[in-house]
């Protein structure tokens, strides 16, 4: 058997894409099944590792961080690169982390939750080898033990993207995958959603930062040795715009055989219930085949105000995926941006990773556009709290694209 894991941004057609996987009987992935592992390994090397400034600022079971603006950010993504899955799990805290491994609303994978008492391990990698133990049992494939081709278990989880580099230390012949979507056509289906409900509106700031910092990492871990031949970008985009093509790139990045019920999500099977698989869309979209109709809902549903500011702040990671642009980056008034920003800084929200001071996040971006302008310089330090890392070219990611 054989590993797999993904990441992507909530919104980005994760879930289709592993039903689509599921459709080949070759791969079986449960759709977010448990982010608490990483939240709760997040806070253990706070506690043991940590900085007095870092332990100061990371609340216990807060979300996930941006790692953008700031030295405990910095610190904070070094803590979680060099992480190890062989981290002991403290014993006394699994019942609190069960208890918020199943509370979690509208849980993608609910029905792997009466399962979960069976998650205690000595380690977080322990913790995990028993979630894809789980996943094995009851998310089985058909007639896999059959066949001489590779097959695969695994998960997709949302926002742990700076996990993936732990896992793959741990399995170190998985493969991964990481989905990237238009950023304006991600924060437009999850404000779409916060129209109805307000404990999932979304903060603008934060959002922007959590794109860049996906495309960041892509460009980051495609670098590493670890990940050679292990790791594929897969643009949502692409997937849907030319669905038999891009699944079969896919297949081949597997080494599994194309099927062409990959392409019917008549074919989708929803463990949840057991039916027929229906896609969620936020505006309603029906998806009797795949198409990309999808892709161009926020062109209606956006101001051109957010348009701009996401065009803005998040133009060289676009560029990096060869989105294109409604409007020209020159003709964007940083300072209009920025009162924008300001004017929904303190709108209520069910989450934020933003530096929570508006003065000090203006000052970030500011610095950021400046050094993508050439304007001035900066040291090692200041690179990092805009761009994670010193090197800010994202020339593995652009080059892996290109081949695709």
């Amino acid at each position: 058997m054989n590993y797999i894991f993904s990441s992507g941004l909530p919104r980005s057609g994760t879930a289709l894409l592993t039903k689509s996987l599921y459709a080949s009987n070759k791969v079986s992935m449960a759709v977010g099944p448990n982010i608490e592992i990483y939240r709760f390994l997040r806070d253990q090397l706070v506690s043991k590792l940590g900085s007095h400034l870092l332990k100061k600022k990371v609340k216990k079971y807060s979300p996930i961080q941006d790692y953008f603006g700031s030295e405990e950010g910095v610190e904070l993504l070094k803590l979680m690169l060099t992480s190890s899955l062989k981290e002991k799990f403290k014993q006394k805290k699994f019942r609190t982390f069960l208890k918020k491994s199943i509370s979690k609303r509208d849980h993608d994978s609910a029905d792997l939750l009466k399962h979960f008492s069976l998650l205690k391990g000595k380690t977080y990698k322990d913790i995990i080898v028993k979630l894809l133990k789980i996943i094995e049992k009851h998310r089985k494939l058909k007639n896999c033990l059959l066949s001489k081709e590779k097959f695969y278990y695994g998960f997709h989880e949302t926002w742990n993207i700076c996990s993936l580099l732990s896992l793959a230390r741990s399995f170190p012949k998985a493969k991964f995958y990481i989905v990237i979507r238009d950023p304006r056509s991600v924060y437009a289906s999850l404000s779409k959603n916060g129209e109805k409900r307000k404990e999932v509106r979304v903060h603008l700031l934060s959002f922007i930062r959590h794109f860049r910092k996906y495309i960041i990492l892509s460009d980051y871990f495609l670098g590493l040795p670890i990940f050679k031949n292990r790791l594929m970008i897969v643009k949502y985009e692409d997937l849907v715009t030319t669905p038999q093509n891009y699944l079969k790139k896919i297949c081949k990045f597997l080494n599994i055989k194309f099927n062409k019920d990959m392409t019917n999500p008549n074919k989708y099977y929803d463990f949840v219930t057991k039916k027929t698989w229906v896609p969620f869309s936020s505006f309603n979209t029906k998806f009797p085949k795949l198409n990309n109709k999808p892709i161009h809902k926020w062109k209606k549903y956006l101001s051109e105000l957010e348009i701009k500011t996401i065009e803005l702040l998040c133009h060289k990671e676009m560029e990096s995926m060869s989105y294109d642009f409604k409007f020209n980056e020159n003709d964007i008034n940083f300072n209009e941006v920025m009162r924008f920003i300001k004017k929904n800084y303190n709108k209520k929200v069910s989450w934020r990773s933003d530096l929570q001071n508006f003065e000090k996040d203006k000052n970030i971006e500011l610095i950021r556009n400046k050094l993508l302008k050439r304007e001035i310089q900066a040291n090692e330090l200041v690179l990092k709290k805009c761009f994670l890392f010193k090197n800010f070219s994202l020339s593995n990611l652009i080059q892996h694209y290109k081949k695709q």
